[in-house]
């Protein structure tokens, strides 16, 4: 496939994506459909990047919302999680090299799930709670 034309369609799936982020039906889809490992890293890139869009427009209304130290405590909060992330993807990526091609998988899957739970912790700082489960 042509660099720009998965560019493209992985553009296009992260758009529908986000439509049903939280229920995950989008990338179960997607998943279902994927027959090679190529195509669930695919699935899993998609979700990445809606979610990646989901966190940033949380932490910009966040930002834009707070101010002082407040503001300057969630800018600190949201670089250290940057660095743990790629932190814990380089530890993940040198433990999961020689497991094959699934372990491209896992890792895609890793980073997923870190962009995620970081989108849903970002909303329930902007609603002021997570008690309930359909607020994070």
């Amino acid at each position: 496939m042509k660099p720009g034309l998965f560019l493209m369609l992985l553009l296009v799936s992260a758009a529908t994506m986000a439509e049903d982020l939280k229920s995950g039906a989008s990338l179960d889809r997607c998943l279902d459909k994927a027959t090679t490992t190529l195509a669930m890293n695919q699935c899993y890139a998609a979700a990445t990047q809606a979610w990646d869009q989901t966190m940033n427009t949380q932490y910009t209304q966040l930002m834009t919302r707070l101010s002082g130290e407040e503001k300057t405590t969630l800018r600190r909060a949201q670089r250290a999680w940057l660095n743990y992330r790629d932190r814990w993807l380089e530890a993940s990526r040198r433990q999961l090299k020689n497991q094959g091609t699934l372990g491209s998988v896992a890792l895609s899957a890793q980073e997923m799930h870190l962009v995620r739970n970081q989108a849903l912790m970002l909303q329930s700082l902007g609603k002021g709670s997570c008690a309930n489960p359909d607020d994070c």
